[in-house]
């Protein structure tokens, strides 16, 4: 068993596709299907079923693929460690991020870009809850969150902000005058909802549940652009992080404190406790700390 073999079995049991895995690696089809093949056939067991809708990893692929994960987190380390102290901050971090605290990063990322012109940031979108599982499954460098954790015990993180939500409405929305908004105000009120996964979603809904209410929810998404238009289509309400609320277009719609608030937008950079920190990473965190720093100076 070669390294080779791990990284394409891997990268199979991520995508489900020996196509995707193909073009993910830059190989063809044939390739990694030998490879795996062989791999099989030296270990004398099938890693997976092939269905009508994919291949999925059989009884004996999940075992190995904690192994193989273990394995090339390893590699991975090794290499970056030799990297550290040959003093190049050079290659890639994979950095897990919630697309709402994307808004937040540009000047980040771009500031960080000139400073460390040969870093590459591999910027994975994704909700709160999948970017903790991805830093645990060290699939992830480094990760925005939003407390809190629901895994304490395997990360380690650092407050950047703790925001509090406002609800977002149409500008002619009857609640669009009042000066603070009473949560019991809005039980007739269609909602668009962050999606599964999204810890705001679980703090929106668990204060409906305190007032007696489920929502009538008209969407979800992913995107707050995109939960912001349907605001301003007067189909529905939101609530949406202050700082982003900064971002919004005030002739379309209001933005209004809560009287009762939601639990706050919370966010942390977060790490896999006892992991690996690349010199690069650390840069990174750095860079992040210094800026969150003055953004909550101007708060």
């Amino acid at each position: 068993m070669e390294i080779i073999h791990l990284v394409y079995f891997a990268e199979v049991a991520q995508t489900g596709s020996f196509t995707k895995a193909a073009e993910n690696l830059y190989v063809s089809q044939s390739t990694i299907s030998k490879l795996i093949k062989n791999l099989e056939n030296e270990l004398g067991i099938s890693l997976f079923e092939r269905t009508s809708k994919g291949v999925i990893l059989t009884e004996a692929g999940q075992l190995l693929i904690k192994k193989a994960r273990d394995a090339l987190t390893i590699i991975d380390n090794i290499r970056e460690e030799m990297a550290d102290l040959a003093g190049i901050p050079s290659g890639v971090i994979k950095i897990g991020i919630p697309p709402m605290v994307s808004a937040l990063f540009p000047r980040i990322i771009g500031g960080f870009n000139v400073q460390y012109p040969k870093i590459k940031i591999d910027l994975i979108e994704i909700g709160s809850r999948r970017v903790e599982r991805g830093l645990i499954e060290s699939s992830i460098d480094i990760g925005v969150i939003v407390l809190p954790s629901l895994n304490k015990a395997e990360l380690e993180h650092v407050p950047l902000l703790n925001d509090p939500l406002r609800l977002v409405c149409h500008i002619d929305h009857r609640l669009a005058k009042e000066e603070i908004v009473d949560f019991k105000d809005l039980q007739q009120e269609s909602f668009v909802l962050y999606g599964e996964g999204f810890t705001l979603r679980d703090h929106i809904l668990e204060k409906c549940e305190e007032h007696g209410f489920i929502p009538h929810v008209v969407c979800e998404t992913m995107q707050w652009d995109f939960m912001v238009e349907i605001v301003a289509s007067h189909l529905a309400v939101a609530f949406v992080p202050s700082e982003i609320c900064k971002k919004l277009d005030p002739t379309k719609v209001k933005c209004l404190p809560l009287a009762t608030e939601i639990k706050p937008w919370h966010l942390a950079l977060a790490w896999k406790a006892n992991g690996y920190l690349s010199r690069m990473t650390r840069l990174w965190m750095k860079f992040t700390l210094d800026h969150f720093d003055v953004l909550k100076n101007n708060l």
